[in-house]
């Protein structure tokens, strides 16, 4: 994974140093963006990088929105990068020049008044990386018009030194259409894509010259995308040779992770004994490691495993156990999950005092995190505990709750 993140670093880094490039057109779907994203921020966080990088990656609904957003961003960050500039020794006046106060501005006009300002805040010897990257883009030649706009004026000299990265629409106009034969701009389209990313990464975890560590990260990935595509055989020996490598370099901790995976590639072919062997493994190891997150999280899965063998007993002694680690570490989504869990299985192994409290305080962390659809659920699964317990007062109470709850998006 690290040449993978490396190579990317390396394709942004030759249009940062390039002198004759202003716009690098990034052309990737948003949900294949998470290693782009980690490579763009690799090269902010690197101390040895003299560039200031500002990042927008707020939706684009509208130019004014979006311009604003950029701008309300731009003043929140303008303290951080005074901060880092002073690092250096050199001070910098943050005061808003008058032409940011002009709202008659058209808004591409504003975001090339923001860059001359941040421009301005910034030492000739640094460049200024604006990365736009908006999650989704709504009004694509409303964006084209906006990129190119700030394009056009990219040679004044109070620009000089700025750089933009932008991510281009899924759909038509897109930048890249429009823009890959201007000579100050470069379309790139890093293969990250699922299919040539699975690939890529084949490639490299069959590259001797990457170190056996970074290969055997690849293969835990690559097992992850045959569970995906279905190809369990292929995913049970991968995990199977993982197993063997970490176990022989004494890694406890992947050790632990890979046995956990070979219990999910079991669970997801409904083979729940199995599933529950390799969680038992797995989770004897994370105990002798002391390691909460895994202790937790492998506690859910063989409880789920144990549940789906209508082992009720056995199952509340795991999602107890996992309940408890997730309240002391503060992760609430878990947690609910955990008594949940514990309000099914305690219903059906005829505990419904017991069931009527998991629920209960499920109910309660949803209200606490304003989880309405979750808070919903819960009140209905306790409305039906009590029905079933007879216990009238406070089944009235449970439905007064419900009705309480307001509207969800979806009824609207």
């Amino acid at each position: 994974m690290k040449s993978i993140l490396q190579g990317i670093q390396a394709d942004l880094d030759d249009f940062i140093v390039s002198p004759a490039l202003s716009l690098l057109v990034v052309s990737c779907k948003i949900e294949d963006s998470a290693l782009l994203i980690k490579s763009m921020d690799a090269l902010e966080q690197d101390p040895a990088a003299p560039d200031v990088f500002l990042t927008f990656g707020h939706e684009f609904d509208d130019q004014p929105a979006y311009v604003e957003g950029i701008f309300a961003t731009v003043r929140q960050e303008v303290a951080q990068i005074s901060e880092e500039i002073a690092k250096s020794g050199d001070h910098l006046s943050t005061e808003l020049p008058i032409e940011l106060e002009d709202r008659s501005l058209s808004p591409p006009a504003m975001l090339v008044e923001i860059l001359r300002y941040i421009r301005n805040l910034v030492p000739n010897n640094r460049q200024v990386i604006c990365v736009f990257y908006p999650q989704e883009i709504t009004d694509p030649p409303r964006y084209l018009q906006l990129i190119e706009y700030i394009l056009a004026q990219m040679d004044e000299a109070s620009l000089r030194g700025v750089k933009l990265i932008a991510r281009d629409g899924d759909s038509p106009p897109t930048l890249a259409t429009r823009l890959e034969r201007h000579p100050r701009t470069k379309v790139y389209r890093p293969e990250l894509d699922p299919d040539l990313f699975e690939k890529l990464l084949l490639a490299k975890a069959k590259d001797p010259c990457i170190p056996a560590e970074e290969r055997a990260q690849m293969h835990m990935m690559l097992a992850g995308y045959d569970v995906a595509n279905r190809r369990f055989d292929l995913a049970l020996v991968r995990n199977q040779e993982l197993l063997r490598y970490f176990a022989y370099t004494k890694q406890e901790y992947n050790q632990s992770i890979v046995l956990n995976n070979i219990g999910d590639l079991h669970y997801v072919q409904k083979k729940w004994v199995e599933a529950q062997y390799w969680y038992e493994r797995a989770i004897g190891i994370s105990v002798g490691l002391h390691s909460q997150p895994l202790v937790l999280y492998q506690s859910l899965n063989l409880g789920n495993a144990l549940l789906m063998q209508n082992k009720f007993a056995e199952s509340l002694i795991y999602y107890r156990a996992g309940e408890k680690s997730a309240e002391r570490s503060g992760a609430i989504i878990l947690q609910i999950q955990a008594l949940e869990r514990i309000g099914f299985a305690c219903y059906e192994n005829g505990q419904l005092e017991e069931s009527a409290d998991a629920w209960e305080k499920a109910a309660g962390l949803n209200e606490k995190i304003k989880n309405r659809d979750g808070t919903w659920a819960d009140l209905e699964q306790l409305c039906r505990v009590y029905s079933d317990m007879g216990a009238r007062k406070r089944l009235q109470e449970c439905q007064s709750r419900l009705s309480k709850l307001p509207v969800s998006e979806s009824e609207l």
